[in-house]
């Protein structure tokens, strides 16, 4: 966890996995201990779900994909700070906004193995007409990228890793990716994006956006949605923030962004890690695809 004033080493991601060794020794067994001492504080039957509708001009987007909206769901966190209750509240909420399609944007479990328990069953409640597509964070590789995969999919979801799914409707068409984590998984927005012809728009799901300060080269990205950060999790009078997990400090901390010609949108997040939300309240973003003029 990294303060206000104190943010990762700047290092760019790796094209295969980075076991987290250090972080299964120190982060998780901390944070299991800060999150249980602090679960009797979460008040989840209190908290207001925000659910901001996002318009994104994209080029080259057919009249077919037009209002096309996305469900952004990202940093559940299910564990014992984050019940299910919540994050089935937050399916029922998903069901009524009707989206199109929800991207899953990682941190399914928090801090231990048995978060895994039941989290197939949480996963098969996220359910919309194209389905949804799934990538894996941090907490995720702590616990077991392959053990969380293998239930994410069996909820139903399709696990993308540097791999894209191609919709199409009648003459148009609309890839999205996904990669693995950026902190300890193998990126490859390349490969993932291998075969898209140029014309067709292109969305890339990943958990941390510092990968915007990456993306190869020449390689089109339309949209890319990431979480990771929280907003800062808990926000104090005068100090802000107090965790900013990210090498670009605030830069991309939460909300609508422009790096080229690329958009991002990094999510505030659904659930909650080491100590409760404050002046932060969970988000549902709508990610609704418009062609650009």
């Amino acid at each position: 966890m990294k303060g206000p004033f104190l943010h990762p080493r700047r290092r760019g991601p790796a094209r295969e996995r980075r076991s987290p060794v250090l972080e299964r020794l120190t982060t998780a067994p901390l944070g299991w201990v800060a999150e249980r001492l602090a679960a009797p504080f979460f008040r989840w039957d209190d908290a207001r779900l925000e659910t901001p509708e996002v318009g994104l001009a994209v080029r080259d987007l057919d009249p077919q994909f037009a209002g096309y909206r996305i469900a952004l769901v990202t940093d559940l966190h299910h564990g014992p700070a984050v019940p299910t209750r919540w994050l089935s509240r937050v399916a029922e909420r998903v069901r009524q906004l009707a989206p199109d399609l929800i991207a899953l944007g990682g941190d399914f479990v928090s801090h231990a193995r048995r978060d895994l328990h039941g989290l197939d069953e949480i996963v098969a409640r996220f359910r919309a007409s194209d389905g949804a597509l799934a990538v894996l964070g941090n907490h995720d590789h702590w616990i077991d990228p392959d053990a969380v995969a293998r239930s994410v999919e069996r909820g139903g979801a399709r696990l993308l890793t540097n791999q894209h799914v191609l919709f199409r409707r009648g003459a148009g068409a609309l890839a999205v990716a996904g990669v693995d984590d950026f902190s300890h998984g193998a990126v490859r927005p390349d490969d993932a994006l291998a075969g898209v012809p140029l014309h067709v728009p292109r969305v890339l799901l990943i958990h941390n956006p510092d990968l915007i300060e990456y993306l190869p080269a020449g390689l089109r990205v339309d949209v890319m949605l990431s979480g990771h950060t929280h907003n800062g999790q808990a926000h104090l009078p005068l100090i802000g923030p107090i965790t900013v997990p990210s090498q670009f400090g605030r830069r991309y901390l939460h909300g609508l962004k422009r790096v080229g010609q690329t958009w991002l949108y990094v999510s505030a997040g659904i659930g909650s890690a080491w100590v409760p939300r404050w002046g932060n309240p969970p988000e549902l973003p709508i990610i609704r695809l418009t062609a650009a003029r």
